[in-house]
This record gives C-alpha cells, sequence and structure tokens, in this order.
C-alpha cells in the first residue's frame, strides 16, 4: 500500500553521455527549487504561531510563560521527530516524505484556530512537531543526493533561505489575516497557511525526484565513503553516526546555536511590543526582517565558504557567534527603529549563516546513506534542548519581567559557540 514511499528503483535506461549535462542541470534545478518550496512551507506552518502570539495573549489570555510552554513543546517533539523520522527518511523516496510530512503538519497545524484550550493547543503542537521532522532530513538527502562536495555548500545555503521565506511569509500573512478579518479571528490565522501548505506539498512532490540513478544519471558522489551501504538502519547509525566524534560535536554545539536563533527570533513580537512598545505591525516587519535579511546573506556565504575557503565553514561560524555577540546588547538597549532593523537583519544574517554552515560540516562527513539520519541527530540536540531553553527558559525569565537576563543566556551561548569553534578549528589543522 505505501510502497510508493520506498526509494526508486534504478531506471531501466541510461541517458547519452552528450545530454547527461543538461539533464543534470535540470533535475538540479528542480530538487532545489523543489526543496526551497517544500521547506518554506514547512515554515509557513511551524512558524505562524510566533507571530500570532501577541494576538493569543490580547484576545485568549495567555501568558508569555504559555507561549514559551507551547514553543517549547514543539521545539522536543520536533527534535524527537527529526532525530527518529531523520533515521526514516534514510529508508524512503524523499520526495514523497517531504509531502506526506508537509501535509500531515499542515492538518494538525490547521486544528490550532478551533480550540482555546491550553492542553490541548499543545498536544496538537507536539503533533505538529512531529510531523515537521520529515522536512529537513529529506530535503537535505535530496540535496547530499545531488550535489557534490565542491557546491554542496552553495546548494544547501541556498536552499536554506526557505527557512527565512517560509518564517517571513508566515509573518506576512499573519499580519494580512490579521489586517483584513481582526486580530480576534484565531482560526483564520492557522487555516489559510495549512491550506497553502497542503497545496504546495503537492506541487513540491510533483517536481521532486529521487535518485539520479532512478532517471537513468550517473551517481553525483564518485567516492566511496559516500556511497557506503549498510544492511540495516541500526547498522548504518553505529558505525556512521554514533562512533563520529564530530558528529556529536557539531550536534551538541547546535544546542547552543540553537539557543542564538531562538532566543531572537521567537522573541521580537513579544519583545518589541511589550518591551519596547511598538506597534503590531512594526514588530512584524521586524521579524520579516530577520527573516529576509537572510535570504542573500546566506546564500552568499554559503558560496564564499565553497568558493574561496574551498569547503572550509569552520572560520565563518566563529565570526557569526562574534557578531551575535556584539549586537545582541545593541538590541537589548537601543530604542532606534531603524537601528533595531538593522541589527536584526545582521543577526538574521549571522545566526542562520552559522547553522546552514555547521549542518554542511555533518553532511560533508557522513555517507550518504546516513545524511537525513545525522541531520535529524543534530536538529534534535538543537530543538530539544537549545529551543526549549530559549523558549521555555526565557519566557519563564520574561515572566519575572527580566529581560536582561534573557539576552544574558543569549551572549553566554554566543561565548560558548566562539570557544567551540576556536578549539575545532585548530583540533582539525584548519580543515573543516
Amino acid at each position: 500500500m505505501f510502497h510508493w514511499l520506498l526509494p526508486s528503483s534504478p531506471a531501466d535506461y541510461t541517458v547519452p553521455e552528450d545530454k547527461q549535462a543538461n539533464a543534470f542541470l535540470k533535475y538540479k534545478t528542480r530538487i532545489l527549487v523543489s526543496t526551497i518550496l517544500a521547506y518554506a512551507a514547512y515554515y509557513v506552518v511551524k512558524s505562524n504561531f510566533t507571530p500570532s502570539s501577541p494576538s493569543l495573549i490580547k484576545y485568549e489570555g495567555f501568558t508569555t510563560a504559555d507561549i514559551g510552554l507551547v514553543l517549547s513543546v514543539l521545539a522536543i517533539s520536533y527534535g524527537i521527530g527529526k532525530f527518529f523520522v531523520g533515521l526514516l527518511v534514510d529508508r524512503l523516496n524523499p520526495r514523497f516524505s517531504v509531502g506526506v510530512g508537509l501535509i500531515l503538519s499542515a492538518i494538525f497545524n490547521l486544528l490550532f484556530g478551533y480550540t482555546h484550550n491550553l492542553a490541548l493547543i499543545c498536544v496538537l503542537m507536539a503533533f505538529v512537531g512531529v510531523t515537521q521532522g520529515f522536512g529537513g532530513p529529506s530535503c537535505q538527502k535530496s540535496l547530499a543526493t545531488w550535489f557534490n562536495a565542491e557546491n554542496l555548500g552553495t546548494a544547501t545555503s541556498t536552499w536554506n533561505i526557505s527557512h527565512n521565506i517560509g518564517s517571513g511569509t508566515a509573518s506576512l500573512i499573519v499580519s494580512t489575516i490579521i489586517a483584513t478579518y481582526g486580530a480576534s479571528h484565531i482560526h483564520n490565522i492557522f487555516m489559510i497557511p495549512s491550506v497553502i501548505s497542503i497545496i504546495m506539498a503537492i506541487i513540491v512532490m510533483m517536481m521532486g525526484v529521487d535518485t539520479p540513478e532512478s532517471v537513468g544519471l550517473p551517481k553525483v558522489n564518485k567516492d566511496e565513503k559516500k556511497n557506503i551501504k549498510h544492511s540495516s538502519s541500526w547498522a548504518a547509525f553505529r558505525d556512521n553516526i554514533l562512533r563520529n566524534p564530530l558528529v556529536w560535536a557539531f550536534c551538541i554545539m547546535n544546542a547552543f546555536s540553537y539557543i542564538l536563533r531562538y532566543g531572537i527570533e521567537n522573541w521580537i513580537p513579544i519583545y518589541l511590543s511589550s518591551g519596547k512598545g511598538f506597534s503590531s505591525s512594526t514588530t512584524n516587519l521586524g521579524f520579516t526582517i530577520f527573516e529576509y535579511a537572510a535570504i542573500p546573506g546566506t546564500i552568499l556565504i554559503g558560496l564564499y565558504s565553497d568558493k574561496v575557503l574551498k569547503g572550509r565553514r569552520v572560520p565563518i561560524t566563529i565570526a557569526t557567534s562574534l557578531i551575535v555577540l556584539i549586537l545582541t546588547p545593541i538590541y537589548a538597549m537601543s530604542q532606534n527603529l531603524t537601528l533595531i532593523y538593522v541589527i536584526l537583519g545582521i543577526l538574521g544574517i549571522s545566526i542562520y549563516a552559522q547553522q546552514v554552515l555547521m549542518g554542511i560540516v555533518i553532511m560533508d562527513v557522513l555517507p550518504i546513506e546516513s545524511v537525513a539520519g545525522g541531520i535529524g541527530l543534530s536538529g534534535f540536540f538543537g530543538y530539544a534542548f537549545g529551543e526549549v531553553a530559549a523558549s521555555y527558559g526565557i519566557g519563564k525569565i520574561v515572566g519575572s519581567n527580566n529581560w536582561n537576563g534573557a539576552f544574558w543566556l543569549v551572549a553566554i551561548s554566543a561565548t560558548i559557540c566562539i570557544i567551540f569553534f576556536l578549539y575545532i578549528e585548530f583540533k582539525y589543522k584548519h580543515k573543516i
């Protein structure tokens, strides 16, 4: 019944050599576009809760601690889902697994608008989180299958703009819905993004492709280490991930990197509205700037790591952590709206670039058969530990009227990232 979810068999034909270059260009373009659209849609249904949070506080009686609790449920369930689903995706056809997960996530998200019960919202959010786990691993497995090491950084950083497109679009959708229907119509805030995402899931499944071999093309990665095949998921996980210290190191550091990201991102609307007294349109614009500024910035940084640094990613992660450490206190203290917007744009570029480069390192050091599992494990640490600290932890801190404590948490995490990345840079002799 579900055989269509399994990997495609190799094609019974071979594309002639003189036509392979054009065929690769066509399919790589389809892979890149479909994965960007897919993951942007994942973020549309995952990120619409954050820009809607001021309305939930105003009209539904939620507190900042309640918002932090719901976001923490998403973080934990998404982390767990990304890990276990990531292992599953390694054995599935990513063309279809990415669409199925998106449809399920959209359905659960749609139901948010029809309940005011905090416990039920948390349960629904847990289902959203688990089904969201199909997204990243499926997309990154496709990228690792179709792009070689010389172009993987550029391709992945280009794909990574889907985060920003999705989150920024979610903010714009919420703003438009509030302007059209009013902030009290909570169900529209969740229903409309869900319908959009279901339609997108169907489109990306039609566009997607499994492997080069399934369409008569040769493997992209010729390196034997990248094409190792184990007889079982457990054997692949044990040999490729459990016994790889570099993967574990970056998984642990991903937790601190996620504190940087969500310690800023999740609280932009509430901080700018309650902490600085700005209007809802102003706060949503700040959130959108944080997301959209990273689109050109992340692509250029990924290209720089490929073409100028020849695949070295860690020097850039050191620089991005330093930028976050310097700009966070300025963001916290400033009342100048223009300066705040500029800082949010720079923070968005720095944080997203850091996270995409960390993911590329994991993709670089793992065989294709374990890319989804490695990304899933990294995501588990990032969401289950990092985002929980940034969501529930900061929610509790802010509930005590202590925004300074929240920014201290971000600053300490940035410092730990700097120390760790410096250690990795010298331990691996400037190779990563």
